[in-house]
């Protein structure tokens, strides 16, 4: 009997020892192969754990800037807000200083009446009540300056009723402000204009 091998004893010769070889390595991958499965989902997990906390940075970081224009916007009013407040207390510290105004309205105000202002003084009347020896109270107003709101029909009635308020005979000096503008004719209809 010879010893001839053929190609294809060879050939399953050199698989069954591949097949012992590989029988260690698949004891091996039997015991280590859940383990790494388990370790690759957990990858996993930390991925989308790694996803979601980037998602979380972006939203931090909008937060981060709407708190920060917010602010700023903030910032900005309370500076326009302390410069209008210092504006209003140097008006009021103007007004403090500035002597007062005393308003005196003279007649009723209706529908169609016109306001006339008249500045009043009675200086005159306490001065020479003073220089005739007199001793006449002086009301301490007369010692600002007087303005009269006269509501009247026309310049005319406006006149009377400032004298009837401040006689002339008991030292009022009256002059009027500028006299409003007459109130235009109303104007004439197309019809009748024809």
């Amino acid at each position: 009997m010879s010893l001839s091998i053929t190609n294809t004893t060879l050939l399953l010769l050199a698989i069954a020892g591949i097949m012992l070889a590989a029988l260690p390595v698949v004891m091996l991958l039997k015991a280590y192969l859940p383990t790494m499965i388990q370790r690759t989902a957990g990858v996993e997990q930390l991925e989308n754990r790694i996803y979601v906390l980037h998602s979380e940075n972006h939203e931090m970081q909008d937060r981060i800037h709407n708190l920060t224009t917010r602010r700023n916007q903030v910032v900005s009013d309370k500076h326009r807000l302390e410069t209008e407040i210092r504006k209003v207390e140097k008006v009021i510290s103007d007004l403090a200083n500035e002597p007062p105004l005393f308003i005196h309205e003279v007649g009723d105000p209706q529908m169609g009446m016109t306001k006339f202002k008249v500045n009043i003084q009675q200086d005159a009347a306490s001065a020479m009540a003073r220089a005739g020896g007199e001793k006449a109270a002086v009301n301490p107003i007369w010692r600002h300056t007087n303005v009269a709101e006269v509501w009247a029909w026309n310049f005319e009635e406006a006149k009377q009723l400032v004298e009837v308020a401040f006689p002339f005979k008991m030292g009022f000096q009256k002059s009027f402000q500028r006299a409003p503008a007459p109130k235009a004719a109303k104007a004439p209809s197309k019809a009748s204009a024809s």
